[in-house]
Formats: C-alpha cells, structure tokens, sequence
C-alpha cells in the first residue's frame, strides 16, 4: 500500500515539507492517507495541491483509506476549507460553520465558466481593497483559472481556495489542477528537455502554450503566471508554481530594496528545483499584502501596458531586465 504523509505545516515559505516521506507515486491502487497526529497548518497553496491529488485518486480510480486523530486542533479549519471532502471523506467532526465572507473562501471547483463567474464574484470582499485594483487582481486570477479550463485537460477541472489575515493584512491563494501539467501543455508549440525548462518558459512574458510565436495571441498573451509574480514581488512576498518534477519559488525580497520585474525569471530571487516527486498537474501558491502603497498601486496601474513592454524587451534580448516606473 502507498502511503500519502500530510505534514504539520504546509506554507509557501516552507513548501517542501511536502516531500518529506513522499512521492507521490501510486503502484498499487491503495494509498494510506497519514495526517501529522498533533496539527496541520495549511495554507491554501497546500489544500489546492491535496484537491488536486484527490482528483488523480478520482481520475486513475485509486483506493484510499484515511485515519484522522479527531484531537488535531486544526480540523475545523480543514473541514470548514473542503479538504476532507476533496478527499472523498466526510467531515470528522461536527463544528459551528464559521461565516467565510469577506475572511476565506473554501475549496471551490472550477469545471466551467460559469464556475469560475462565481468564483470572481466571492473575491472581492476577501480583497479589502479598492474597487480598481480588486478589477486588475481578479482579471490575473482569471487568465490563470481560464487556462486550468482551456489547457489542463483535466476532467475536473481545477481547484481554488483563498484566506484574508486581518491582522498581517495578508491575502493567500491556492490554485491547482490535476491535468497534464505545464511541459506536456506547452510542448505542441515549444521544445524542452526537462519540466524546469517548461515552468521557466511559462513564467517568460509573452511565451504562451498556444502558438510558438512570441507574443502569443489575442486571446492568450502568456502573461498571466508573469504579472502574478509581479504582484507577489510588489508586496514582496512568496509565489510557487510547481508542475511535473520541479517548481520555481519566489522568495522574500529585502524591504528596502527595489522591486524590479524580470522577463527572464532566472533573474528573480528566486529557488528552482528539479528531480521533485512527480505531480501530475499544476500548482500555484502566492501571498499579497493587500495595500495602499505607492509600488503597489503603480504595478496595478502599469499592468494594462507592461505586457506590451516586456514583449517587445523580450524581443531584443530574454536576459535583460525590465522595470516598471
């Protein structure tokens, strides 16, 4: 029997944790799903990829069975947040539904367009910001959930889930799929050896797994993964996109230095690994701080045309950087 170990705290900054007595990969048809006895810590970037994992069980027709310790003080959290019954299992215990508006937004299947219509629809409160940034947030969120419909082929569809920390004014987002992930979705139109390869080209402006002219098309620009880590940049904070067998993860920026946006992500502050346990699909994880301040404010403002400046900088030369004023 396979085992599925859940670790006791599972966050963009220590992500890894993760791989820790895991492969991921199922030989048997059974897998034994083991949560940490005491407490589970779970980002939303961690409950997206467990969605995503009880889809593949779902899709291949794998077998679970799965101990809870009912003592783990986390467990309203986790039921409250849909991860038991994206799991396949009902909830543990019996708990008082807290109100999400406006604090967190459970596990929600995006199989359809009008899946996601609603989905947008419950993220403005939980942004606490401006009426116009709130627009420029949710259209990035739905270039990337678009493409979870279009490209994943994923009979599931995807997952997204988010949380707002009052106190750190800290807006958190989990995104997944359990589809073909980010190498075999690209490679129609591109060539790569590896999968860190494919996720380097997906965060590249104007490299889209729909054309292999640069620039992408109309309808798909390749700049959705690029200015979703350009906000996490902004407010300086983590984001992880992990397909295959690597991920890229941004890591924390100094406060005092400054933000700058790379075409080439290799540039960036950033962790790359490879040779990962195998996820069939795709992850993305990030943090905002969601406020008024000047950097941010202006990459809000500057995201309608940076797309067009990092293309044609992309043009001239992949290395070079590009900032925006």
């Amino acid at each position: 029997m396979s085992l599925l170990q859940i670790p006791n705290s599972v966050a963009l900054r220590n992500f890894d944790a993760v791989f820790r007595n895991n492969d991921f990969v199922i030989n048997d048809k059974n897998v034994d799903i083991r949560f940490h006895p005491r407490y589970v810590a779970m980002h939303p970037v961690g409950l997206a990829l467990y969605a995503a994992i009880g889809d593949r069980f779902n899709q291949e027709g794998i077998e679970t069975n799965m101990e809870i310790h009912t003592s783990i003080r986390s467990i309203p959290y986790l039921q409250r947040m849909g991860l038991f019954s994206a799991l396949g299992y009902v909830n543990p215990v019996k708990t008082k539904e807290h109100e999400e508006i406006g604090r967190f937004i459970p596990l929600m299947k995006i199989d359809s367009s009008e899946a996601l219509a609603s989905f947008l629809k419950t993220v403005d409160p939980i942004l606490h910001t401006t009426q116009e940034n709130s627009r420029v947030i949710k259209h990035v969120f739905s270039e990337l959930l678009r493409n979870v419909l279009e490209h994943s082929d994923s009979q599931f569809g995807g997952n997204v889930c988010a949380t707002y920390n009052h106190r750190r004014k800290k807006f958190s987002i989990g995104i997944s799929d359990a589809g073909r992930g980010i190498f075999d979705a690209m490679r129609e139109h591109h060539q790569f050896k590896t999968d860190k390869d494919a996720i380097i080209a997906a965060l590249t402006p104007g490299v889209s797994g729909t054309t292999s002219k640069l620039g992408g098309t109309a309808e798909n620009a390749g700049a959705g993964l690029f200015f979703t880590k350009c906000i996490a940049q902004t407010t300086r904070n983590h984001f992880l996109l992990y397909s295959g067998s690597a991920y890229f993860k941004l890591r924390l920026s100094k406060k005092r230095a400054a933000v700058r946006f790379h075409a080439n992500p290799l540039d960036d502050k950033c962790s790359i690994r490879d040779g990962l346990p195998y996820f069939k699909g795709t992850l993305i994880g990030i943090d905002i701080y969601i406020q008024d301040t000047k950097a941010f404010n202006n990459l809000i403002e500057s995201i309608g045309s940076a797309y067009q400046v990092s293309v044609k900088q992309s043009r001239k030369d992949y290395h070079k950087r590009i900032q925006f004023v």
